[in-house]
C-alpha cells in the first residue's frame, strides 16, 4: 500500500480498521432490517443522521488529523446511527414483531435460509456487475470528457431508478408478510408507482436538457439523448423490480438469479457492440434493449399475479368456529391452478381448505356449517382464476366415488398413478392415445367417464379419406388468400429487371421491390398464423404455406436476376472444373482442398448425370436446399412433447430466420443439411429413455420403438452422415461433436462411446489429411482457441463498421433478429418450465454451437455461423415460447381456443418476414452478379494461356481477399486474383499503375460495379468515386482499355514487362501426408481404433443386454485404450515437428 494507507500500519490500527468494516457492514445491513420488520420510517432518519454526522466530523477531524480526518469522519458517524436504530431494533422492534407473528409463524430453517441467498446472492452479484462494470465499459472506451457526461448522466437515472427499487423491497416485506394478499399488494404497488413514476420520468424525459444544463453546455449537447433513454428504462424498471420483488416474496430466488443473470449479459454485451457505435447513446440503447427483454418475460408472469382473485371464502361446510378435529377430507383441486410456492405454505391449513388470518380477525369467514352439512365436511374447490373474456360454460362433470385406475392401467409417472393429493400441476397425459384409452383423470384425482369431445378435440374415430380431403369454408377462404397472397407477391415482382436492380439502395432488394410485393409477403404471415387459429390441424394448407412462404423468400433473386448469384458460388464451380480436367486436388492451391470431399461428390454426380454447365444448379441451390432442409425439420419435431401448432410455429420461425446466407452452393450449405438429418435420428430413435418421472415431465416425447436391427442400421446411418461431413467441412463435425457429447452428458443420448469415435475420426482427418493446411497456416487453425473475446467482437462488432449509414442498418437488423429469436428460445425454455416440463434436448442444440466462440473467429463469420447451427433448436424453442401446452386435453385444447398466441405468433412473423428481406438480401446490390461482369471473366479465361494475373479492387489487401465478382468458376490455376489497394483519393492512382506493373506481363486491372457498390456501402467510398477513378484512369498513358461494358472497365499495360508468363504451378496432387515412424505406428492405430470403436457400438445397440455383451463392452474399451495413446502420441508428434 502507499503512503496515503500509513495511517492503518500496526497491529492495533489494522483492528481498528476491521472494526470499522464490520460497522459498516451493519449500517448497510441495517436498512433492510428496518424495512423487514415493517419500520422502514427509520431508514431516512438513520440514513439523515448519519450524513449530518459525518460531514460536521468531516469539518473537524480534516484539519485536525489530515492524514486519517476523512476515514475518522466516517468511522464515528457509523456508531452515531447503528448504536441507537441497535438498541431500538434489539428492544422494540424485535419484540413486538415477535409477539404479532408468534401464534402463525416461524423462523426459516437454515436449509431455507441457504436457497434463499443462493439465489439472491447470486443474481445480487450479476445485478452489481451491471451497476459497476458498465461504467468501466464506458470509462475504458470514451474519452474522460464524455466519461464525465456518463457519469452524471448516470447518477440522475440511478437517482430515480431507487424510488422503483424501494417500493419494491417493500412489496417483498409485505408480500411475505402476508402471502395471500400478494396480489392485491402488487397491484397496490404498481398502482402507487405509476402515480410516481410517470410524472417523474416524463419530468426526466421533456426537461432532459435543461436539467443537464445546469452542469454546463457540453453536457445537455452530449448527454440529453442518454438521459431520455434512461428515463424510458426507469418506467420498465418498475415492472422488472415489481417482478423481482414477487419472487423474493415467493421465495423464488433461482429464476430471479436467472433474469438478472441474462439482463447482465445483455447490458455488457450489448454496451461492448453499440458503445464503440452510436457513442454515450448506446449505453442507453443496451440497457432499454435489455431491460426490455426481461419486462417481455416477466410481464405476462406478473400479469398472471396480478389478476389472480382473492382467495375464496371457505365453504359452509367447514368446521365451526375453527374446530378442526372433523375435518379429513383434502381440499380438491379446482380448475385454477395456482404457483407451487402457495401450496407449500402452512401445509396443514391448506389441506383442510381454511384461509387463516390471526393478524386481521375481522376478516376471518364465518365457518360454521349449514344445515345439513355432513360432518367431515366437503372439499373446496378453487374457483377458475382466468380472466373473464376466457371464462365460458362448461358441461357438468359427475365424478364416480372411485378414486385413481386400477394397478394395472396407471402409468408410472402418470397423474394416474398419483393419490389425490398428490396430483402434480402439470398439463395431463404425455399422449393423445392415452388420452382416448382411458378415463380422463381428474385434478383431484377421480376417474371421470369419457366426455364428449369438445370443438377442438380430436376425434374418436379416424375420419375417411374423402371427409379429410373435404375443404371446410374456413380452409377454402384462407386458401384463396394464400393464393392472392402468391399473386400478388410474385407478379409484381416479375416485373423488375436489371435497370431496376441497378437502382437498389442501402438496404438492398426490399427498397425496390414493389408495394404488391411486400403485401404478399404479409399476407402469407397472416395465413400461417391464421390457420394456427384453427381448432383443427389442416395440414395440407399448413404446408402447402409453409412451402410457397420458402420459395418466395429464397427463389426471388433466381427469377429476377439475369445471372445465378454469390461470388462464392461461382468459386465453387471452379473446383468442380479442377477435378473434372484432373481428376485431383491440390491442397496448396487454396485450404478448402483439404476438405475436398463436397466437391469431389458434386463433380462426380454432375458427370455421372451428364450436366456440363452447372450455373442453372447454383441459381436454384439455395431454394432447393432450404426445401430439403425441412425434411430432416419435420423428423426432428417428432421428438417434442408438444401441440401441432408448436411444432408448426417451430418450422415456420426456422424459414423465416434462414436469412444467414449459408445456403448458396458450397459444402456448408450441404453439411447443414447433414447437421438436422443428423440431429433428428439422434434425437427421435437414440435419445435415452426415461422410466422414472420427477414432478416436471421431460420436454421429450417418447422414444420411437425400433428393432436392433433398425437400431443398427440407424447407428450405421449416423457414423455415415458424420463421416461425410468430416471432409467436406471444417466447422460441422466439431459441432456435430458436441452437440452428441453434450446430450450424453446430460442424459439425453444412450450412444455413450460414440462421442469417442468421431473425436478419433476428426483428430485423424486434421491430424494427417489435412497437414498442407494446418503445417503452414498453424496459428491460423489454432490461434483462436481460447480467444473468446476476440472472437466474439471480430464476428459481431467487427462486421459493423465504416460505411453507408443506411446499409448499417441491415447489419443492426441480423443482430436485433438474431437476437430476438434467441431471446424468444429462451422464453419458450421459461414457459415450458412454468408448465412442469424440463427442456434439455433443445437447449442442448440451441447453446452448443456457442462454443465455436472459443475455437476461433472463422474469417470474421463466426456468429454467423454460431446462429445457424442454434437455429433450429431456438426455432423450436421459440415456438413453444408462443404454444407451450400439449393440447392433449379438453382443458388444454380450451386454452388455447381462448388463447392469444396466434396474435402473437402474427406480429412475430410480421416482423421476422420483415427482417428477412432486410437481413437476408440486404447485401444484394453488391452480391448481385451482374452480366457484364460475367463477360468480362470470360475475357480473362479466354486469354489465360499460360497464366494470367487480374488485380481487383480492395480496401484490405490482408483480410478482405474475397472479390464481389463471379471469380474463379474456370481454370482456378491458370488465373490468380491480386487484391489491390483501393485508393481512397481516385486522383491517386500511380499505386495501381504500380501493382499493375509489378503483377508481370498478361496482367489485367478490373473495375467492376459490384466490387465499387460494396466499397461504398460497406466502406463509405463516396458515389461519385468510381467515374471519377476511371477518368482518372483513363488519362494514364501507361494504360489502355480491353474491355468496357455496362459494368465492368478493364485495363492492361500498353507495354508488357519484360519476361516471359510464368507457367501455372497448383502444387503436388493431394493428400499429401508426411509418414515418419511415429506416422505410420499412429495410423496404424487409428484405422484399428476406428473399427474397433465402430464395433463397439454397434454391439451397444444390436445385442441383446446381458452378460457376453457387457463383458464385449468392457474388454474392448480397455483394449482401446492403448490403441487411443498410441494415436494421441503420434498427433502429438506431428504437432510439434511440422507446424
Amino acid at each position: 500500500m502507499g503512503p496515503s494507507y500509513r495511517f492503518l500500519h500496526g497491529p492495533l490500527n489494522g483492528l481498528g480498521f476491521i472494526v470499522a468494516v464490520v460497522a459498516w457492514s451493519l449500517l448497510t445491513l441495517q436498512d433492510g432490517v428496518l424495512t423487514g420488520l415493517r419500520s422502514a420510517l427509520w431508514v431516512p432518519v438513520g440514513n439523515t443522521v448519519f450524513s449530518a454526522v459525518k460531514l460536521a466530523l468531516l469539518v473537524a477531524f480534516a484539519v485536525a488529523i489530515p492524514a486519517s480526518g476523512v476515514f475518522v469522519s466516517w468511522v464515528a458517524a457509523i456508531a452515531t446511527s447503528v448504536v441507537p436504530l441497535g438498541w431500538l431494533v434489539f428492544r422494540r422492534l424485535v419484540p413486538r414483531h415477535v409477539k404479532a407473528t408468534k401464534d402463525h409463524t416461524r423462523p426459516p430453517t437454515l436449509k431455507e435460509v441457504g436457497r434463499f441467498l443462493a439465489g439472491d446472492y447470486t443474481g445480487s452479484l450479476f445485478s452489481l456487475a451491471v451497476v459497476y462494470l458498465v461504467p468501466v465499459i464506458v470509462a475504458s472506451q470514451v474519452s474522460s470528457e464524455n466519461n464525465a457526461y456518463f457519469y452524471i448522466t448516470t447518477t440522475i437515472g440511478g437517482t430515480v431508478n431507487l424510488l422503483a427499487i424501494n417500493m419494491g423491497a417493500s412489496l417483498t416485506v409485505e408480500g411475505s408478510h402476508d402471502p395471500a394478499r400478494l396480489a392485491a399488494n402488487t397491484r397496490a404497488a404498481l398502482r402507487r408507482m405509476a402515480r410516481l413514476m410517470l410524472p417523474v420520468c416524463g419530468i426526466l424525459f421533456v426537461g432532459a436538457p435543461f436539467i443537464l444544463r445546469v452542469f454546463g453546455e457540453g453536457y445537455a449537447h452530449a448527454a440529453t439523448p442518454l438521459l431520455r433513454w434512461f428515463a424510458v428504462g426507469a418506467l420498465l424498471r418498475v415492472v422488472m423490480e415489481t417482478y423481482f420483488a414477487v419472487l423474493r416474496a415467493q421465495s423464488r430466488t433461482s429464476g430471479l438469479a436467472y433474469l438478472q443473470g441474462l439482463l447482465c449479459v445483455l447490458v455488457l454485451g450489448l454496451t461492448l457492440i453499440l458503445l464503440p457505435r452510436m457513442g454515450l447513446t448506446g449505453a442507453g440503447v443496451a440497457e432499454i434493449s435489455s431491460l426490455a427483454v426481461i419486462v417481455a418475460i416477466a410481464a405476462p408472469k406478473l400479469f398472471k399475479i396480478v389478476r389472480t382473485a382473492p382467495s375464496p371464502a371457505v365453504p359452509e361446510d367447514a368446521a365451526p368456529d375453527g374446530d378442526l378435529a372433523d375435518l379429513g377430507a383434502r381440499e380438491a383441486a379446482g380448475a385454477g391452478s395456482g404457483p407451487s410456492w402457495a401450496r407449500k405454505l402452512d401445509a396443514d391449513t391448506l389441506a383442510l381448505g381454511l384461509h387463516v388470518d390471526f393478524d386481521h380477525l375481522e376478516r376471518r369467514p364465518d365457518v360454521r356449517p349449514g344445515p345439513g352439512t355432513p360432518p367431515t365436511g366437503s372439499p373446496a374447490v378453487r374457483p377458475d382464476r382466468r380472466p373473464t373474456w376466457a371464462l365460458r360454460v362448461q358441461s357438468a362433470r359427475e365424478p364416480e366415488p372411485h378414486v385413481g385406475l386400477p394397478v394395472e392401467e396407471r402409468e408410472p409417472g402418470s397423474e394416474a398413478s398419483l393419490g389425490p393429493a398428490e396430483v402434480p400441476e402439470v398439463d395431463a397425459p404425455f399422449t393423445g392415445e392415452a388420452v382416448q384409452a382411458r378415463a380422463s383423470v381428474g385434478e383431484s384425482g377421480a376417474v371421470r367417464e369419457p366426455e364428449a369431445p369438445s370443438p377442438g378435440a380430436p376425434p374418436d374415430t379416424p375420419l375417411s379419406l374423402r371427409d379429410r380431403l373435404r375443404p371446410s369454408r374456413p380452409g377454402v377462404v384462407l386458401g384463396c388468400l394464400l393464393v392472392s397472397a402468391l399473386l400478388l407477391y410474385w407478379v409484381p415482382a416479375l416485373g423488375l429487371d436489371e435497370a431496376a436492380l441497378d437502382r437498389m439502395g442501402g438496404l438492398g432488394l426490399i427498397s425496390v421491390l414493389p408495394m404488391p410485393t411486400l403485401v404478399g409477403a404479409a399476407l402469407l404471415v397472416v395465413v400461417f398464423a391464421s390457420l394456427l387459429w384453427r381448432t383443427r390441424e389442416h395440414q395440407g394448407l399448413l404446408l402447402f404455406t409453409l412451402l410457397a412462404t420458402v420459395v418466395s423468400l429464397h427463389a426471388l433473386p433466381a427469377v429476377i436476376e439475369t445471372e445465378p448469384r454469390f461470388a462464392t458460388a461461382w468459386q465453387h464451380l471452379g473446383f468442380l472444373d479442377y477435378i473434372d480436367r484432373t481428376g485431383s486436388a491440390v491442397p496448396d492451391l487454396d485450404a478448402r482442398w483439404s476438405w475436398p470431399g463436397f466437391f469431389a461428390v458434386a463433380a462426380f454426380v454432375a458427370k455421372a448425370c451428364g450436366v456440363t454447365d452447372l450455373t442453372e444448379v447454383i441459381r436454384w441451390w439455395p431454394m432447393t436446399v432450404q426445401l430439403l432442409y425441412l425434411a430432416p425439420l419435420f423428423l426432428l419435431v417428432r421428438s417434442l412433447r408438444a401441440g401441432w401448432r408448436a411444432k408448426w410455429t417451430g418450422i415456420w420461425i426456422f424459414v423465416l430466420s434462414g436469412w444467414v446466407g449459408q445456403d448458396y452452393f458450397s459444402p456448408q450449405g450441404f453439411t447443414y443439411l447433414l447437421y438436422l438429418a443428423f440431429v433428428a435420428i439422434l434425437l427421435v430413435w437414440f435419445r435415452a429413455p426415461r422410466v422414472l418421472w420427477s414432478t416436471r415431465r421431460p420436454g421429450e416425447a417418447e422414444v420411437e420403438p425400433a428393432g436392433r436391427r433398425q437400431q443398427a442400421v440407424l447407428l450405421m446411418v449416423l457414423i455415415g452422415l458424420f463421416a461425410a461431413t468430416v471432409p467436406a467441412h471444417q466447422l460441422t463435425p466439431f459441432v456435430m461433436l458436441g452437440v452428441l457429447a453434450v446430450l450424453v452428458l446430460v442424459g439425453r443420448s444412450e450412444l455413450r462411446g460414440l462421442p469417442i469415435l468421431f473425436a478419433v475420426v476428426v483428430a485423424v482427418w486434421i491430424g494427417f489429411m489435412a497437414e498442407p493446411y494446418w503445417s503452414g497456416h498453424f496459428d491460423d487453425l489454432f490461434g483462436g482457441v481460447g480467444g473468446v473475446g476476440s472472437n466474439v467482437s471480430t464476428s459481431v462488432s467487427g462486421r459493423i463498421q465504416g460505411g453507408s449509414s443506411t446499409h448499417k442498418l441491415v447489419l443492426y437488423t441480423r443482430v436485433l433478429l438474431a437476437g430476438g429469436v434467441l431471446a424468444l428460445a429462451c422464453w419458450g425454455w421459461w414457459r415450458r418450465r412454468d408448465h412442469k416440463y424440463r427442456e434439455r434436448s433443445l437447449l442442448v442444440l440451441t447453446f452448443v454451437p456457442f462454443l465455436g466462440f472459443g475455437m476461433q473467429s472463422y474469417g470474421g463469420e463466426m456468429a454467423l455461423r454460431v446462429f445457424m447451427f442454434a437455429l433450429p433448436g431456438a426455432a423450436l424453442l421459440a415456438g413453444l415460447a408462443l404454444f407451450p401446452r400439449t393440447g392433449v386435453t379438453a382443458e388444454e385444447r380450451d386454452k388455447d381456443r381462448v388463447s392469444l398466441a396466434p396474435v402473437a405468433a402474427l406480429l412475430a412473423g410480421l416482423l421476422l418476414m420483415g427482417g428477412f428481406l432486410v437481413a437476408r438480401w440486404g447485401n444484394e446490390p453488391f452480391e448481385r452478379i451482374r452480366p457484364g461482369e460475367v463477360a468480362a471473366m470470360n475475357y480473362v479465361y479466354e486469354h489465360d494461356k499460360p497464366s494470367v494475373r487480374l488485380l481487383w479492387l480492395s480496401n484490405d489487401t490482408v483480410d478482405n481477399v474475397t472479390p464481389a465478382m463471379p471469380w474463379g468458376a474456370r481454370d482456378m490455376e491458370k488465373v490468380e486474383y491480386v487484391p489491390t489497394l483501393a485508393p481512397s483519393d481516385p486522383v491517386l492512382v500511380s499505386g495501381l499503375v504500380k501493382s499493375l506493373k509489378d503483377a508481370g506481363p498478361n496482367s489485367y486491372l478490373m473495375i467492376n460495379r459490384s466490387q465499387v457498390t460494396y466499397l461504398q456501402l460497406d466502406v463509405g467510398y463516396s458515389t461519385t468515386w468510381e467515374s471519377r477513378l476511371v477518368r482518372n484512369l483513363d488519362d494514364r498513358q501507361e494504360l489502355k482499355k480491353v474491355l468496357v461494358n455496362d459494368d465492368v472497365t478493364m485495363y492492361t499495360l500498353r507495354k508488357q514487362p519484360a519476361g516471359k508468363v510464368p507457367k501455372p504451378d497448383p502444387g503436388p496432387i493431394g493428400p499429401q501426408v508426411t509418414w515418419t515412424p511415429w506416422s505410420v505406428v499412429g495410423g496404424l492405430a487409428a484405422v484399428a481404433l476406428v473399427l474397433m470403436l465402430t464395433a463397439r457400438e454397434v454391439v451397444r445397440v444390436a445385442v441383446r443386454p446381458g452378460v457376453r455383451q457387457l463383458q464385449w463392452l468392457q474388454s474392448s474399451f480397455w483394449f482401446s485404450l492403448p490403441l487411443l495413446a498410441v494415436l494421441l502420441a503420434s498427433l502429438v508428434q506431428r504437432f510439434m515437428t511440422m507446424k
